[in-house]
């Protein structure tokens, strides 16, 4: 079995897609996706570049993806690396394809001075927690993420400055 890892480019957005969806339905979500190739074109390599991917090979077929965006940290005033998505399909887990793609993305961060790289992880994915955590990653017990969904967003936007909750 031959391994790479490589990054994306625009004529992967059919697999990058594909990839995605696989995440989705094992996440429980095969419904939630409406990424489209043509957005993943435009938001990952055209102008205003708003993510990147990387793609782990098996024999010259795409069967791992991390899906990366940059943040910043503004206690530490420096960049960081976001891990947005990772995904191995399931028949070539536990071959290092994980491990290959976060070896790529910290060499990534390394080399753009990132002082951290993020992950988030469903609380009920214990293997994932555990892979993870065997990388040197550290769960933070007193970080909980929230998330504004567009709805939400919208209704917080038209509010009054001085308007409470």
């Amino acid at each position: 079995m031959t391994v790479s890892i490589r990054p994306a480019g625009p004529e992967d957005a059919a697999e990058i897609l594909r990839l995605i969806r696989l995440q989705a339905a094992f996440e429980g979500e095969p419904d939630g996706v409406t990424l489209t190739e043509a957005a993943i074109r435009a938001d990952g390599f055209g102008d205003g570049r708003r993510f990147e991917a990387l793609l782990a090979e098996v024999d010259g077929a795409v069967r791992g993806l991390a899906v990366l965006y940059p943040a910043y940290s503004s206690w530490r005033g420096a960049p960081t690396l976001v891990i947005h998505d990772l995904f191995v399909e399931e028949e070539v887990r536990g071959g290092g394809l994980g491990a290959a793609l976060l070896r790529a993305a910290a060499a990534l961060a390394e080399a753009r001075g990132c002082c951290r790289m993020d992950v988030n992880v469903l609380d009920w994915n214990e293997a994932a927690r555990g892979f993870y955590r065997r990388l040197g990653f550290a769960a933070l017990d007193r970080w909980l993420p929230h998330r504004l969904e567009r709805e939400a967003m919208a209704r917080l936007a038209k509010k009054n400055p001085g308007e409470r909750g």
